[in-house]
């Protein structure tokens, strides 16, 4: 019983040191925004609750909403894969150009919003992207995602 009353005690210095240097620890989510002040052990799994239970927070982060951030990168969704692997040769020329149909429809499949400005970031970067004479297109995809 003495050794479970320590632990508990150091489990709470330990965890009322974390609240004092900022909460981080539920996240974005409904739970964030119902409950702003999350300074006690209480509030703060109330808000990790109803950020769980709820299901939010894949919505805020893919919208962008509740207290959350889209990610910067970009996720290829398997309709842009599978569409750059049925055209690569055509994409390449095209990416080296900075201009053309199929890196047009690649960049509206993968949600760019600027594709002039994407085209001849795709452009500057070409000897990234194709690398080499063999490269695959999952490789170019994986290197579009990381030069955009």
């Amino acid at each position: 019983m003495k050794r479970f009353l320590i632990t508990v005690a150091a489990a709470t210095l330990v965890a009322s040191s974390a609240i004092a240097g900022g909460n981080s620890n539920t996240g974005c989510g409904l739970g964030s925004m119902i409950i702003p002040v999350q300074d006690t052990v209480a509030t703060q799994i109330l808000a990790a609750t109803t950020n769980g239970t709820s299901g939010n927070q894949t919505f805020g982060i893919t919208s962008g909403s509740l207290n959350c951030t889209k990610p910067m990168k970009i996720v290829m969704n398997d309709q842009a894969q599978k569409f750059v692997a049925d055209n690569m040769d055509s994409i390449a020329v095209e990416v080296a150009a900075g201009q053309g149909e199929n890196l047009d429809t690649l960049l509206s499949l993968i949600d760019v919003e600027d594709k002039v400005k994407a085209a001849a970031t795709l452009k500057a970067n070409f000897s990234n992207i194709y690398s080499s004479s063999d490269v695959t297109s999952a490789q170019v995809v994986d290197s579009i995602a990381t030069v955009l």
